[in-house]
């Protein structure tokens, strides 16, 4: 296979000289040969990187927005409509960009979507800045029987076509961040699965490794994979195991994709990091918010939450920081200065961290976050807190279908004025839910009943024409449904 390579590559070299080169799903580009300058010189000087130093900082600080890209089924978003704009020399992230050590761009862009001129224009600045240039690639050749659509089969030859495009427009590729091999073809059991053993996985990759490094001498390779399903914490002890058994070397890196669904996520999370240290592998985490946030806003105060459960409550220390989104949200990267953008979140997570995550207090704070809560019941691992935890990809099940109540403690009286309820139900169909409050004492009352067709993720709001004062209890009484009752959160905002 690294024969194979490096003849293809020879191959393409002198495609990187025309300038009317396609460089579409099907034409790959060119890398010059060692040695040689690059076929477009940088406009700027560019700051070298010493990729073994940087990887010896703690933490190694990647950002990965999503780039516009062309919609499809399953993805009708087309990502950050200022990610261009970055890349700009008097961009607004200067600070935020002190802190960023990598910059991954998205394979997929890179070798298909980005024009020359844009990407020309984004490693130049990459590189002016001093970063490390990354990639995220499927590492995997698909074989005739399975693979064909699953992520994490792209393999050699796309990987290829994306080292050429980089080197065209001037760049160094520094590090490539394997897009989930082992889960998508040991765990995943859609259409098209592989479910090969991991063993086989393992020297597959390292036979993709082979062929990059040959490309780009000194690229560092690592992985990325999620914690889903049954690849839980033992499921990856047993990946980095086995694939330093199978290769003799262990793997550069390994970036965990949470299930924030996951109960005991941080725990496992942290287990598999510890292991990975002693293996020599440092664990990194991706943080994110929800697919289905509506607004970068709910999005980035997600992500937020789920910095604060992972580092301050659970007390870790993530060897690799991942800002990474490939969902809808956020819509705006930039700038620095203004709330909820991507550069903006980053520098709070440098200067508090504990001011991440949603408004809990004064006009407009959702005042139900983390409050004491009492329930009808509970299914194992899903109790009532996951309703209030600030967390949509959390949720509390009572583990029965109607009625069921949950019944929220906000710790004082309160002014409320908005009672919003997003739901965790399958199958879809029509529901009833009655919104009860009370003050300190007394008898509920009834506020509002939300009836209608519901399915999961809708979102129930009710806004009182003007504010309801001295409510310290709030009670939800689903009387009707298809399902069992379930919220993943439900939110008590305070007046203005």
């Amino acid at each position: 296979m690294r024969t194979h390579a490096t003849k293809l590559l020879a191959s393409l070299a002198c495609t990187a000289l025309l300038p009317a080169c396609n460089f579409g799903v099907s034409a790959p580009g060119a890398v010059p040969a060692a040695g040689r300058a690059a076929s477009t010189p940088l406009p700027l000087p560019a700051r070298a990187v010493d990729t073994a130093a940087l990887l010896q900082q703690r933490p190694v600080v990647w950002f990965a927005p999503l780039p516009p890209m062309p919609t499809y089924p399953g993805r009708e978003f087309i990502g950050s409509e200022d990610f261009m704009s970055l890349f700009e020399a008097d961009a607004p992230w200067q600070t935020a960009a002190s802190h960023v050590h990598v910059f991954k761009l998205y394979g997929e862009w890179v070798a298909n979507h980005a024009t020359d001129a844009q990407l020309r224009h984004a490693i130049t600045d990459i590189q002016r800045r001093g970063m490390a240039l990354a990639v995220e690639a499927g590492p995997l050749d698909p074989p005739a029987d399975c693979g064909q659509g699953i992520e994490g089969f792209a393999g050699e030859q796309e990987g290829l076509k994306i080292a050429s495009r980089i080197a065209a427009a001037g760049g160094t590729l520094h590090l490539i961040a394997l897009d989930e091999p082992y889960f998508f073809a040991h765990v995943y059991d859609g259409p098209n699965a592989c479910h090969w053993p991991v063993d086989k996985i393992a020297a597959e990759v390292d036979s993709y490794v082979h062929a990059m490094k040959d490309a780009i001498p000194g690229v560092v390779i690592g992985d990325t994979e999620p914690l889903s399903g049954a690849a839980d914490d033992a499921a990856y002890r047993g990946w980095l195991d086995t694939f330093r058994q199978v290769n003799g070397y262990n793997l550069a890196f390994l970036h965990m994709d949470v299930d924030w669904s996951r109960p005991t996520w941080p725990q496992e999370v942290k287990s598999i990091a510890a292991y990975g240290s002693k293996a020599g592998v440092p664990v990194g985490m991706i943080y994110s918010g929800n697919g289905f946030d509506p607004t970068d806003e709910a999005w980035l105060s997600a992500a937020g939450e789920r910095v604060k459960k992972y580092e301050l409550e659970a007390g870790a220390a993530p060897e690799h920081v991942l800002f990474q989104s490939w969902n809808d949200k956020p819509d705006l990267v930039l700038p620095e200065t203004q709330p909820f953008t991507w550069t903006n979140f980053i520098n709070a997570y440098f200067t508090d961290k504990a001011a991440l995550g949603y408004r809990r207090e004064g006009a407009g704070g959702n005042l139900a976050l983390g409050k004491p809560v009492r329930v009808s019941g509970e299914t194992s691992g899903y109790g009532g807190a996951g309703a209030v935890d600030g967390d949509l990809g959390t949720l509390w099940n009572s583990g029965g279908g109607p009625v069921q109540w949950i019944e929220i403690d906000l710790g004082a009286p309160q002014s409320i004025r908005t009672i919003r309820l997003t739901v965790s139900q399958y199958p879809q169909g029509d529901t009833a839910h009655r919104v009860l409050a009370r003050g300190p004492s007394g008898d509920f009352q009834l506020i509002y009943t939300f009836a209608g067709d519901t399915k999961d993720g809708n979102v129930l709001e009710y806004t009182a024409a003007h504010p309801i004062a001295g409510i310290q209890f709030i009670r939800i009484e689903s009387t009707a449904s298809p399902s069992w009752i379930a919220w993943r959160e439900i939110e008590v905002i305070a007046a203005k």
